[in-house]
């Protein structure tokens, strides 16, 4: 394995987090990850392999979902409201 891989892993010796020194407050796995990247004394593979786990949670993937229904508005708005069981005032005079 390379000296800043260990198993598909980053060795975090590397990017520069030492154990005992707390991170802080607030920080997630995405900032994290996003540190490891911007932080140009890294080596280029361990910025790379910071920046393509974090990409998915930088840009969400675009999909379309179809929905299917054979009934007509009213029909399913009908059902709605008994769903909610809300009361339809009657209609002013």
């Amino acid at each position: 394995m390379s000296g800043s891989m260990m198993d598909g892993f980053i060795d975090l010796s590397v990017v520069g987090i030492v154990e005992g020194k707390p991170e802080p407050e607030g920080t997630t796995a995405l900032g994290l990850l996003q540190a490891a990247y911007r932080d140009v004394t890294q080596p280029l593979s361990v910025r790379m392999r910071a920046a393509i786990e974090a990409a998915p949670f930088e840009s969400p993937k675009l999909s379309a979902t179809a929905v299917l229904t054979f009934e007509d508005f009213a029909t399913r708005l009908e059902r709605a409201i008994l769903r909610s069981d809300v009361r339809v005032l009657p209609e002013p005079e």
